[in-house]
């Protein structure tokens, strides 16, 4: 006998429909969260790239200790800022003091763009002391760069390679170099990620610190072909305008001195740089590393890093095209270029330094083969060790 509740006819059900959210709601509560402060956005891997940084800079300050105790004379002990205030990082100073035609201005100071001179004089307006004022830019600025660029690599890796380079140095004692790797490194974070106008702001603020900011925009516009049709003519658009960095600089030049070409008569005036063949410079820098006479040798060793960085950015380059990353292979092709197109290579290293790049290839290398990484630290961390003492002893350049 068959149970009549089964025998009745079945009555017509009415299924409302229901959103997704609330499907969502009912498997799994709603959690009620804070907005997240400024801070907490950063995870471990950027704090541990934030660490790099800081330790670095402390050692660069052991190193400088040490080296003003080594130069001191009678067994006294030089004043720890004297490590710090060598060369370029006395002529930023003097450039954020007094401007570029001052009578108190140190000639040639038109050689360096004004990107860093000018927030050098905008922080001394509350840190009433210029090489302390250096100091904290560059530490910002490295901070800043050390994240993107283990974010960029997916790695933590990529951090303590930028630490670790030859002329690292130089990302600690008031050069132009943070600043620049700053906002070049921003700039290319944002356009791989679509953020063009951004992108395009801190590439122009790059051209306007480094004259190696050239190099970066035909790059970003090779990088902006990667986007789709309907989006990449805007975004060529945004990689051109980064030249108004530059630009600006050389028509605040031009208006000043009537010449188109006082960049460039202030770098031959001042370091006797001119453009000339690469073959030129090559054999300039292996004369002074394996040719020198009659006492010359003794910074036969800065010719000898010079062709080493120069070989190194072309192995780069040669990888960066091997792997089809033709925007930083431009981009690094051209800082290359510079490097080797003057009548004589005068920081090959620094150059190199700022192939930010090379620091990706090797995180993601090492994220596959980790003796890629070791190796490059334990070739490269004691030349850097090296080269940072010279500097702060006052030995770094003939």
């Amino acid at each position: 006998m068959l149970d009549r509740t089964l025998a009745t006819p079945a009555m017509p059900v009415t299924v409302e429909p229901v959103e997704a959210a609330e499907l969502d709601e009912a498997v799994e509560p709603p959690v009620r969260r804070r907005a997240p402060k400024r801070l907490t956005r950063l995870d471990r891997r950027d704090w541990g790239a934030i660490g790099v940084v800081l330790g670095a800079h402390v050692a660069l300050a052991v190193i400088t200790y040490c080296s003003a105790w080594i130069e001191g004379s009678n067994g006294s002990h030089l004043p720890l800022t004297r490590g710090y205030q060598q060369w370029d990082a006395n002529l930023y100073v003097n450039y954020a003091q007094h401007g570029l035609f001052s009578a108190a201005s140190t000639p040639n100071n038109a050689a360096f763009l004004p990107g860093f001179p000018l927030l050098l004089a905008a922080v001394h307006l509350i840190l009433r002391n210029w090489i302390d004022a250096a100091l904290l830019i560059s530490l910002v600025a490295d901070c800043f760069t050390a994240v993107l660029l283990n974010r960029m690599a997916g790695s933590t890796r990529a951090a303590l390679f930028l630490c670790a380079a030859p002329a690292a140095a130089f990302l600690g004692v008031g050069y132009s170099e943070p600043l620049f790797l700053a906002f070049a490194v921003g700039a290319w974070y944002l356009a791989e990620r679509g953020n063009w106008p951004y992108a395009a702001v801190l590439a122009a603020l790059a051209g306007l610190t480094r004259i190696d900011g050239l190099a970066l925009i035909p790059a970003l516009m090779l990088l902006a072909f990667a986007n789709p049709v309907g989006k990449r003519l805007r975004a060529l658009a945004y990689s051109a305008l980064a030249i108004a960095g530059p630009l600006m600089y050389e028509l605040y030049l031009e208006a000043s001195t009537g010449s188109w070409t006082a960049w460039q008569q202030a770098n031959q005036k001042g370091w006797g740089l001119q453009t000339d063949w690469p073959w030129t410079a090559l054999e300039s820098s292996w004369r002074g590393a394996f040719e020198y006479r009659d006492g010359a040798g003794a910074y036969a060793w800065s010719y000898q890093l010079e062709l080493a960085c120069t070989v190194a950015a072309a192995v780069l380059v040669v990888v960066l095209l091997w792997q089809r990353s033709w925007a930083q292979a431009c981009y690094c092709g051209l800082v290359l270029a510079g490097m080797v197109f003057v009548n004589t290579q005068q920081g090959a290293d620094r150059g190199f330094l700022i192939c930010f790049p090379l620091y990706l290839v090797l995180a993601r290398a090492a994220e596959r083969r980790a003796w890629i990484g070791s190796a490059y630290v334990w070739v490269s961390a004691p030349v850097a060790v090296v080269l940072a003492f010279l500097y702060t002893a006052g030995s770094w350049a003939n």
